[in-house]
């Protein structure tokens, strides 16, 4: 396997600026037995880009071709089948569920303890690890610019880490300030010692210096959440008072609402009752001209008849809807009645006292006539 990695490292991974991590030897489940290669690979210029790569060898067996790459944050689910018993079997579920079948469960728990290590270091939408043993998936160190991916995968990335042009300067610079680099190994050895020694101990001192500025940042930190804490309890505060004035302007609205609708009612009131006023209110002085009025005079009669109309009008208005159901106006009503009934009682019998005083009137004059022929010769 380690032939095999150098050569896909060499071929197909080292031309396109990224370094193989893990690689597991797999064939597709329920198949036939065709074995490719899934590698994980990290890119080596920034920002890095994780991906999970299928490589499968050439039919004329000389050469590996690259033949599917998914991207690890395209990756939802890493599900091993079996936590405690060996499994070989796993599915990785990208757009679609990938079925895989290993060459031996050791190569699948190092690829997914590789792939869960990139997951922690460079992911920030975790993957879901379904069946997998708590030992695989280790805690990562978290993750940084000069990082590298924790466990046994990191002799992998160092065994292909190449040197930059800077460090082969400061090398070549250290073997030349040291003569007896080639003839006296060992006091080459001591003086490197002895500079890890000097690099030691500033990086002790730049810990100690970090260290404060971490205690700085941390009393920064808790001063920050305390005033989160009192514009959270300032936004509680805020939100009551606006769910209070909330419900003031719901039950001002429904009053509102009432307010109009009493007032729409006020109005289809004082509507229907100044109809009532005008069409059935009789006046005081044809009230008094149907109980008193003078049959005899002129003037009287004329009082009489006005009053008479007017009744006449009042008894007869075009009532609405509703309107005959009211104690008033059925009390106006037989008011009216009464009064009709009274008038048309003194008009009868003053008409009945004029017939007699006429008819007697009539007796008299005959019998004054029947006395002047008498007497005259």
């Amino acid at each position: 396997m380690t032939a095999i990695k150098h050569a896909l490292q060499r071929d197909i991974f080292t031309p396109n600026d990224e370094r193989l991590l893990s690689i597991v030897n797999v064939c597709k489940a329920g198949k036939k037995k065709k074995n490719c290669f899934l590698c994980a690979t990290v890119t080596t210029e920034r920002p890095v880009q994780v991906k999970v790569v299928k490589v499968k060898k050439s039919d004329k067996g000389d050469f590996y071709k690259r033949q599917i790459a998914w991207a690890l944050r395209d990756l939802a689910v890493v599900d091993a089948k079996d936590a405690v018993k060996e499994n070989p079997e796993f599915d990785l579920h990208f757009e679609k569920i990938y079925k895989w079948v290993a060459s031996s469960t050791a190569e699948k728990n190092a690829f997914i303890s590789c792939i869960w290590k990139l997951n922690q270091r460079y992911l920030r939408k975790k993957i879901d690890f379904v069946n997998v043993s708590s030992q695989l998936l280790e805690e990562s160190v978290p993750s940084g610019e000069n990082q590298s991916v924790t466990g046994g995968d990191e002799e992998v990335v160092d065994e292909y880490q190449e040197l930059n042009a800077r460090e082969e300067q400061d090398i070549e610079i250290m073997m030349e300030g040291c003569e007896c680099a080639i003839s006296n190994a060992e006091a080459f050895a001591e003086k490197l010692s002895r500079e890890l020694q000097v690099l030691d101990g500033a990086n002790i001192q730049s810990i100690m210096a970090s260290e404060k500025q971490v205690n700085i940042l941390m009393k920064l930190l808790d001063e920050a959440l305390k005033e989160v804490d009192q514009i959270e309890l300032k936004l509680s505060s805020y939100e009551e008072m606006l769910q209070s004035v909330k419900e003031q302007m719901n039950q001002i609205s429904e009053s509102n609402h009432l307010i109009h609708l009493s007032n729409t009612n006020n109005v289809k009131l004082l509507s229907e009752i100044e109809f009532l006023v005008n069409h059935m209110d009789l006046a005081k002085g044809h009230i008094k001209a149907l109980q008193e009025g003078d049959l005899a005079s002129s003037r009287g009669i004329e009082a009489c008849t006005n009053a008479a109309d007017a009744l006449l009008q009042c008894m007869n208005v075009a009532l609405r809807p509703g309107h005959d159901m009211l104690l008033a106006v059925q009390q106006q009503q037989q008011r009216f009645s009464d009064l009709r009934e009274h008038f048309a009682r003194r008009l009868a019998s003053h008409l009945n006292n004029v017939f007699v005083q006429q008819v007697i009137l009539a007796l008299i004059l005959a019998s004054s006539c029947s006395l002047l022929y008498n007497v005259l010769p």
